[in-house]
């Protein structure tokens, strides 16, 4: 029997080797794996994406413990403009921003667009009130109805209070197939920093706008802007008066049809003498108008005949010669708009020259002008568009700066050749600069020249401003040029690898 049990131990033995064999030959199996040349590089990816993996998270939370946000829109619309940081950095008064709204029921893009201000200036501080939870606060600044996600913009020092409704801080289009209103365009920024103007402005500018000849009314749109740039505008019928009114920052005349009294020059001309400034538009259809081109005369300047067409096609639009995209020439007028490179579309003007009899106080500023090439042609009514004899050569000013020094007094007049660039279809194009034109002419009449038009952002979709010759140019790119080049290289490929 022992002899049995020994030899059953033995058997049993057997089996419990060769499982320490196994176990040793997977322990080696195991190491082996661990350095091969595949584990490896697999673990050097792995340690090399946690490494990355922690940086992005501590970068993460770096940035987000700084408030750091790039404004990826395009039109930097939730970055304040320059314009408003130049007139924050300027702004000497304490001006507290409420932000009048209802916890939870922010508006996303007021809410971003406020919290810059906080940042700009020292003197700005943005509060958040909730009306519900403090029903009277608003009405110890304002009569109206305060409205939610609403602003109310108080000046401590002078006690003033601008009141900006939810509504104005942007625009609305209704699309009449549906009869659903759409947002086209955020004006949080303009509203916003057109109240801090008004707040901390002595005295607020008043243009005077000349009727009873048949002149053109303002757009909606021009009156808004003016509106927002703290402008008031009221109508003046120089018939029924006997002077411009004292209070008169700037007499604006866009295209009289019918003549001007001599006692209406003369009334016009006593302002300006008197240290008034002046914006004149003028229309090329409007014929007869002795008494009117009188006043332009004294101040040095005469219409020319005719309308002015375009023989380059790099000053003018597309095919039409009479739509003129003007040379901008350097002014503090044109400054922003030259800084965009925005296009001021100049729509059948007329040319303006400097006449040799003009006084020697008199100093005349080209602003916009015609290339040589440009003519005016004599018959408005032709149909022929080519110079035909007796059209008048160019080069012409379309729009100029009148200033006069005479006696210790400043007189400044802006003429330009063409009331129907600043219609509504030429302000309310996207990539022009019509409408800065027309704020930065009315800014520097009013001796503002801390001006901060802010446009509007729009949300419709942007078109370019190119003339005939960059039109022709990019055409034959795409149409010629490009597909020639992909032919050819095509056409090389296919002969080189054939000779192999």
């Amino acid at each position: 029997m022992k002899e049995f049990d020994n030899e059953n131990k033995q058997e049993l033995k057997i089996p419990e080797q060769e499982m320490n064999k196994l176990k040793k030959i997977s322990l080696s199996g195991l190491k082996a794996s661990f350095s091969t040349r595949k584990f490896k590089g697999g673990a050097y990816t792995t340690v090399i994406t946690a490494i990355v993996l922690v940086i992005v998270l501590l970068v993460n939370v770096f940035i987000s413990e700084l408030d750091l946000k790039i404004d990826l829109s395009s039109q930097n619309m939730f970055t304040l403009t320059d314009t408003t940081k130049k007139y924050l950095t300027n702004v000497k008064d304490d001006i507290t921003i409420y932000y009048m709204v209802q916890t939870g029921t922010e508006d996303k893009i007021v809410k971003r667009i406020l919290d810059k201000y906080n940042s700009a200036s020292d003197h700005i501080s943005v509060v958040y009130k909730d009306p519900v939870l403090n029903p009277t606060f608003a009405s110890q600044y304002t009569d109206e109805k305060v409205s939610n996600n609403s602003v109310i913009v108080v000046n401590k020092a002078n006690g003033k209070v601008k009141y900006v409704n939810y509504n104005d801080m942007f625009e609305y289009e209704m699309d009449y197939s549906t009869y659903k209103t759409t947002t086209s365009g955020v004006d949080v920024e303009g509203q916003i920093t057109s109240a801090i103007q008004y707040v901390t402005m002595e005295k607020l500018p008043v243009m005077y706008m000349v009727e009873g000849h048949g002149e053109t009314q303002l757009s909606d749109i021009m009156k808004a802007s003016l509106k927002k740039i703290n402008v008031t505008t009221n109508d003046l019928s120089t018939l029924k008066e006997s002077t411009i009114p004292k209070d008169c920052s700037v007499l604006l005349i866009t295209a009289p049809q019918t003549d001007y009294s001599k006692e209406e020059v003369e009334m016009i001309k006593n302002y300006l003498s008197s240290g008034g400034d002046a914006i004149i538009l003028v229309d090329y259809v409007a014929q007869g108008l002795e008494n009117f081109n009188s006043l332009l005369n004294y101040y040095g300047v005469a219409l020319v005949d005719g309308i002015v067409l375009e023989g380059n096609s790099n000053y003018h639009m597309g095919q039409y010669v009479n739509y003129l995209l003007p040379n901008v020439e350097s002014h503090n007028i044109t400054s922003s708009i030259r800084k965009k490179d925005a296009a001021v579309i100049t729509p059948v003007a007329k040319g303006i020259k400097v006449l040799d009899s003009a006084r020697s106080t008199i100093k005349v500023t080209p602003l916009l002008t015609t290339s040589d090439s440009a003519y005016s042609k004599i018959n408005i009514e032709s149909d022929v568009l080519d110079k035909e004899a007796g059209d008048i050569e160019g080069p012409f000013n379309l729009g100029v700066l009148i200033e006069e020094n005479y006696k210790d007094t400043e007189t400044k007049i802006a003429v330009y050749g063409s009331a129907y660039m600043i219609d509504k279809d030429m302000t309310s194009f996207p990539s022009a600069g019509n409408l800065d034109m027309f704020l930065n002419t009315v800014n520097y009449m009013g001796s503002k020249d801390d001006s901060v038009a802010v446009p509007t952002r729009s949300l419709a979709q942007e078109y370019l401003t190119i003339s005939a010759a960059q039109s022709n140019f990019w055409a034959a790119l795409v149409v010629i040029i490009i597909p020639a080049a992909i032919l050819i290289t095509g056409g090389y490929i296919c002969i080189k690898r054939r000779k192999k």
